[in-house]
């Protein structure tokens, strides 16, 4: 039985390595109401808005249960992740706080280093500081630190001593338990990691890359997948009074395109279209999970996109299956109508698919319009159990409760939003005009292009007027370039978005 499987695996009952630094004490928070809800996010690698049927019906892929999610929750249509890449929209998510206000820079040393500081209270903290149990499943991809065998700290390479537990990752950053991949399913490092320890040590070094034996990448998600499955399990059978924290960060949809056999050739749009579908049946099966273990009305279900679609159509050179490539092969459209893709400034780098499901508090087939921002989850939480967040953390993190219960009205309760392209330009939203300090996309692989003489150093766009950015209107609305910079520089000074006095 699952539970067996966890009761016999400590590293699912205790953690590793124990937190030594959570920035306030434990007493800080009162203890939550009774039988506090189970949460529950779902977080996709690289699924674009179109990607989900529900929210673009010219979808050629088939989402049965996403789509059905939707139906039984609320659905918004203007969610954000906080940048148009992964791991500073995972910091968002598990932080409240937007990358931005750290060094950029950091992210290219998240192979020997945490991205998330020892200090910063995580959602998994604070959780676990009010009762819960908390899981990470899948792909990290936030840093950790791994040691030579004379005890350096060093990033995974052949000289590493796999016997030495990983520090900095998911189990030092709120997590009572992990199992998955620390990058993605393909770099970095090809092993599945348990806790802090590969579950195979790797035996040979792969384009750079250590890579246990009997790991590939088709592997990765079918593997993550049932040790959520199985985590569901044990907390019904081991913890049936008490709350949990799933955390299942896919591997899929992200490069390279793997999905299993079972699912090869299920769709019309090629491995991509095969891999949606992959992921949309882990879903149901997360779902279905939580009906047999009589768990989903006490559940809210958060599923989302760490950022928009990259397009690459199939497994090979960039050469043969550039970004924006399934839609040049096969027509379908992974960030719907919305232009861009991952890493750019544009509505189909950022703008992503969030739907939230909790029986008799979100209504089923609702919609909301609303500007929300991934970062948004950790107020949001802690108003679900009426605790205060402490000082000094969640700094970018509204409560957007009020959506989610209807129980919303006035004025927006997200006036804007500081958003970050692929290398971390600042992208300013506020209402219908989206503004950049760039000309270009942002994209990873593409430059940005030099202004020309007299003409616009930037871009700015009417959402409402022009939701396919096509129209630049830097110049003509000086007036608006104006105030959306001074936004920009006083959200920046501020150290939290505004209307926030943590």
């Amino acid at each position: 039985m699952a539970a067996g499987r966890f009761k016999k695996s400590p590293w699912y009952l205790i953690p590793v390595l124990v937190i030594l630094a959570i920035p306030l004490s434990l007493n800080y928070w009162p203890a939550p109401p009774q039988r506090a809800p189970n949460i529950v996010i779902i977080l996709v690698d690289d699924l674009g808005y179109g990607d989900v049927r529900a929210n673009f019906s010219s979808s050629k892929i088939a989402t049965p249960h996403i789509d059905q999610l939707a139906q039984q929750g609320m659905r918004f249509t203007d969610a954000h992740s906080g940048t148009a890449v992964c791991s500073p929209t995972r910091y968002g998510v598990l932080t409240g706080q937007h990358f931005s206000r750290q060094d950029w820079g950091l992210i290219s040393q998240q192979l020997w280093s945490s991205l998330i500081d020892e200090n910063r209270l995580t959602v998994g903290d604070f959780l676990k500081a009010n009762g819960y149990h908390t899981g990470a499943f899948g792909k990290w991809h936030l840093g950790q630190t791994f040691y030579d065998e004379n005890g350096r700290p060093a990033g995974p390479g052949a000289t590493t001593d796999w016997s030495r537990p990983i520090t900095g990752g998911p189990l030092d950053r709120g997590f009572d338990v992990f199992y998955g991949v620390l990058f993605t399913q393909a770099h970095g490092l090809q092993a599945l990691v348990s806790n802090g320890l590969v579950t195979e040590v790797p035996s040979e070094i792969v384009n750079g890359i250590p890579k246990a034996e009997s790991y590939e990448p088709v592997d990765a998600t079918p593997a993550v997948t049932q040790a959520a499955l199985d985590y569901i399990d044990w907390n019904t059978q081991e913890r049936p009074d008490e709350p949990f924290f799933l955390y299942y960060a896919t591997p899929a949809i992200h490069d390279p395109m793997v999905p299993t056999r079972e699912f090869i050739g299920k769709s019309d749009i090629g491995l991509y279209g095969d891999f949606v579908m992959q992921t949309d049946a882990d879903v149901g099966r997360i779902l279905a999970k939580l009906d047999e273990d009589g768990l989903r009305d006490n559940t809210l279900i958060i599923f989302t996109s760490d950022n928009g679609s990259h397009g690459m159509a199939g497994v090979g050179s960039l050469m043969e299956f550039p970004p924006g490539s399934v839609t040049a092969r096969y027509g379908h459209r992974m960030n719907g109508d919305w232009r861009g893709l991952k890493g750019s400034l544009w509505e189909g780098g950022h703008r992503v698919p969030f739907i939230a499901s909790w029986p008799g508090h979100i209504a089923p087939g609702s919609i909301d319009n609303n500007l929300i921002v991934l970062e948004d989850l950790m107020a949001t939480f802690a108003a679900i159990l009426s605790v205060e967040l402490p000082s000094g953390s969640a700094e970018d993190s509204y409560n957007i409760l009020p959506y989610l219960t209807g129980a919303h009205t006035g004025p927006p309760i997200r006036d804007y939003a500081v958003l970050s392209t692929f290398n971390g330009e600042p992208v300013v939203r506020k209402g219908k005009w989206v503004m950049a300090y760039f000309l270009g996309s942002g994209e990873q692989f593409r430059k940005n292009l030099e202004p020309e003489p007299d003409g616009p150093t930037g871009q700015l766009y009417d959402l409402q007027a022009d939701p396919g950015q096509t129209t630049n209107l830097w110049s003509t609305h000086p007036e608006v370039v104006a105030e959306l910079t001074a936004l920009h520089e006083a959200h920046i000074a501020r150290g939290s978005s505004f209307g926030i006095e943590r």
